[in-house]
């Protein structure tokens, strides 16, 4: 309503009033409009800078999983992340390029950014050390999401390369296809001839799918499914389930696991398994 009492111009004050009300949730939030993309489409609005500051939101922390492990080089971490930068939905003549993920990719050789780190949960890391001979792993990302088990993986190679002996992993990866965005295949590929981990793709925009190693899986959830005989042989030996991608991933990823080691087909079912199971035996880190 700020922005319609700068205007003198009744249509454009109507129009605000209208975006403010019923219209928000689809045409501002949803599009992700900020003022300034409302300042650029209604032009007749006369907004002080102090008070377009005033209704900017202040920029929240970013959260970033470490890609690496200390293992590997404790004087060094990663990380993997992906760089927003797409046409506006707002205004489609404009980017929208992501502050923290823009500002990431801008830093060349020795800048220096400001930075915390903070424990991840309790579960959301390796079995320890005593068991990890006999603990599965099952890990499951999309995209980015697959920042903290390359750190995973990078241990347990490091691990297998001083004489460790390791129980499976396997890494259910979801991306748009190898030519695109599979992360890390060299390195994931030494690592599972090294028998670090058993990678199993699912590509969402590859034509002709079933031909390609993914075998006709478009995501994760699909590949689950796929293979669901060797997971639930895994959960059965007590492997541990590790989650990472967006919100809809962690839900999707959830309903699959829970159908394939639980028998679980209802919502009401796979949420009852999950409860009995999450932060012991199954740990997510998800975001939206």
């Amino acid at each position: 309503m700020r922005l319609a009492e700068a205007t003198k111009d009744e249509a454009t004050k109507q129009e605000l009033k209208r975006l403010a009300g019923a219209a928000y949730a689809d045409e501002v939030n949803r599009k992700r409009a900020s003022v300034l993309d409302l300042l650029d489409r209604f032009p007749s609005v006369s907004l002080p800078f102090g008070a377009f500051l005033s209704l900017l939101p202040p920029i929240r922390p970013r959260q970033y999983s470490i890609s690496s492990s200390p293992l590997s080089d404790p004087a060094r971490a990663t990380l993997s992340y992906t760089l927003v930068d797409a046409p506006s939905l707002a205004n489609p003549a404009n980017r929208h390029i992501g502050v923290t993920t823009g500002f990431l990719a801008s830093l060349g050789p020795g800048d220096r950014v400001n930075v915390s780190v903070r424990q991840s949960h309790s579960t959301f890391r390796l079995p320890a050390e005593a068991v990890m001979d006999k603990t599965p792993i099952i890990c499951a990302a999309a995209g980015s999401g697959l920042a903290p088990f390359r750190g995973f993986i990078q241990e347990r190679a490091v691990l297998l390369a001083k004489g460790r002996r390791l129980a499976p992993a396997l890494f259910f990866f979801g991306c748009r296809g190898p030519q695109m965005d599979d992360l890390y295949r060299e390195e994931l590929d030494r690592w599972q001839q090294m028998g670090a981990v058993d990678v199993r793709r699912a590509y969402s925009r590859v034509a002709n799918n079933g031909e390609t190693e993914a075998g006709g899986c478009k995501h994760v959830q699909d590949r689950l499914w796929q293979d669901k005989d060797e997971v639930k042989a895994l959960w059965e030996r007590g492997a541990m389930v590790y989650v990472c991608g967006s919100r809809h991933v962690g839900d999707e990823v959830k309903k699959a696991m829970g159908k394939i080691v639980a028998g679980q087909v209802t919502e009401e079912g796979v949420t009852q398994w999950y409860e009995s199971v999450r932060n012991e035996r199954y740990a997510t880190d998800v975001f939206d």
